[in-house]
C-alpha cells in the first residue's frame, strides 16, 4: 500500500446523478393536452447500458389524443428553438418523430438505446390543434482507455480480474474501471478536485464512488439471497467527512494505481467495508501494468 504524508486541500467538485422530471403547460382546461416527462436510468440486470441507455416515462392527461417524440442532438434542439419558437419545434417533433399509441390518460415507458453525447428528448402532445411540450435531458457517456491493470477486492471477491481503466471523453473527472466485477457491470469514480502528494512526492486524488452493482449474488445462512453493490464509505455513512478521512477514503494515483475503500451492501445491509486500519483485507485495489501494490 502506498504511504501518504501530505493532503493538500484545494475547492472540491460535486458529481450527482439523479433522474429528471420535466412538465408540459398546465391544463387550463379539459381540452388542453399535457405531457409530463420522466427519465430513468435502467436497472444493471435489465441488459440495458446506463452509460448509453435510458428509459423515459410519458404520464399524459385525459384531453391527449396524439402524441409523439424526437431525440435530438441538445445544441440542435436548443438552437432550433432559439431560431423558430417552441411552436415551430412541436410542428417539427409532430412531423419528425416517434408515434406513441395513447389516448388520454396513460403512462407509457421507452426505453431509448445507444445515445452518445448530450441529447435532449422532445415529448408533444395534441389535442387538435392545441398542443403542449415537454423534455428530458440526457449524456451518453463514451470513454477512452488509459492503461490495462488488475482489480482486486481483496477478501470480497476472489482472486483478481484482469481490466481497463478508462476516462470519460466529455468529463476529465470521470473514470471507471470497465468491467471490474464481472462483464458490464463496471466501478465509476469521480475526482473530488482535491490534491495530495505521498512521502514519494507523486500526486493522488481522492475520489467518491457513487453506487455501483456488481452482478454478484450473495446467499445467506438462513437460505435467502440478496444482490451485492458497493458504494464508497461516505456514502454509505452519509458523511461527506469521510472521504477526505484517512481511513476511509479512495484515491487515484498519478500512475493510475487506485485503492477503493468500499461499502459491500446487500439487502441486509453492509456485509464488509474498507479503511486503513481495519486489517480485515476489505480494501480493494486497481494495479496498472507495470506498478506493484
Amino acid at each position: 500500500m502506498k504511504n501518504l504524508k501530505y493532503f493538500l486541500m484545494a475547492l472540491p467538485l460535486a458529481f450527482l446523478w439523479s433522474c429528471s422530471a420535466e412538465d408540459g403547460t398546465e391544463p387550463g382546461t379539459a381540452s388542453n393536452p399535457v405531457v409530463t416527462m420522466y427519465s430513468y436510468a435502467p436497472e444493471a440486470t435489465s441488459g440495458m447500458n446506463a452509460d448509453n441507455d435510458l428509459i423515459v416515462r410519458f404520464a399524459t392527461n385525459n384531453a391527449v389524443t396524439e402524441l409523439y417524440y424526437l431525440i435530438e442532438a441538445a445544441d440542435a434542439a436548443n438552437d432550433y428553438i432559439d431560431k423558430n419558437g417552441s411552436d415551430a419545434y412541436m410542428q417539427k417533433v409532430v412531423e419528425e418523430g416517434i408515434k406513441l399509441d395513447v389516448t388520454g390518460a396513460a403512462n407509457i415507458d421507452e426505453n431509448i438505446l445507444d445515445q452518445h453525447g448530450a441529447i435532449i428528448i422532445t415529448g408533444v402532445a395534441c389535442n387538435g390543434s392545441n398542443r403542449s411540450m415537454a423534455q428530458v435531458s440526457f449524456t451518453g457517456l463514451d470513454w477512452n482507455k488509459i492503461c490495462s491493470g488488475q482489480f482486486s477486492a481483496g477478501n470480497i471477491i476472489n482472486g483478481a480480474k484482469i481490466c481497463d481503466l478508462e476516462v470519460c471523453t466529455t468529463d476529465k473527472n470521470l473514470y471507471r474501471i470497465k468491467d471490474a466485477f464481472k462483464d458490464g457491470y463496471s466501478l465509476k469514480f469521480s475526482k473530488m478536485g482535491l490534491k495530495g502528494t505521498d512521502d514519494t512526492g507523486m500526486a493522488f486524488y481522492p475520489v467518491r464512488i457513487p453506487e455501483a452493482q456488481t452482478g454478484i449474488e450473495v446467499n445467506f445462512n438462513d437460505g435467502s439471497k440478496s444482490p451485492l453493490w458497493v458504494k464508497d464509505v461516505a456514502y454509505w455513512q452519509q458523511n461527506a467527512d469521510l472521504a477526505t478521512s484517512q481511513n476511509y477514503w479512495s484515491l487515484i494515483w498519478e500512475d493510475n494505481f487506485c485503492e477503493f475503500n468500499l461499502a459491500w451492501m446487500t439487502n441486509k445491509g453492509c456485509i464488509a467495508y474498507g479503511s486503513a486500519s481495519d486489517g480485515e483485507g476489505n480494501t480493494s485495489y486497481f494495479i496498472p501494468d507495470g506498478v506493484d501494490l
